[in-house]
């Protein structure tokens, strides 16, 4: 069986990174978004390949930034689709995840989020 825990650690520097869930709930007739609280993870990061690039090109949004993510400390079997990183000072979404915590593997496909709150 392979395990991945302090693999990537000992070969590439980690940064600390957090994440948040979004859910919401219906409130007199409008959405309501939440923002779960921040949960600390240490991960590394790593540029897309050309291949992951070319994937995420064929979706609506404009993708300006595309990061490959390895986790390597934290509460990885809760992590999914779902929710919003910050890590090097900007926001980020997921737009593909490869969980295996049961083997300590979590890989994801990050796009940084344009709107960092009123930059232009």
């Amino acid at each position: 069986m392979i395990d991945m825990l302090s693999h990537v650690t000992g070969v590439f520097t980690s940064v600390p990174a957090t994440r948040q869930v979004k859910t919401g709930d219906w409130v007199d007739g409008k959405w309501a978004e939440v923002l779960s609280d921040p949960r600390p993870y240490d991960v590394n990061i790593q540029p897309a390949s050309d291949r992951e690039i070319d994937f995420l090109g064929y979706g609506a949004d404009r993708i300006n930034d595309v990061r490959r993510v390895y986790i390597n400390d934290g509460d990885m079997e809760s992590v999914t689709n779902n929710g919003e990183w910050e890590f090097l000072g900007q926001r980020w979404k997921t737009v593909k995840c490869d969980n295996r915590f049961w083997n300590n593997y979590c890989k994801l496909i990050v796009v940084r989020i344009d709107d960092q709150g009123g930059e232009p």
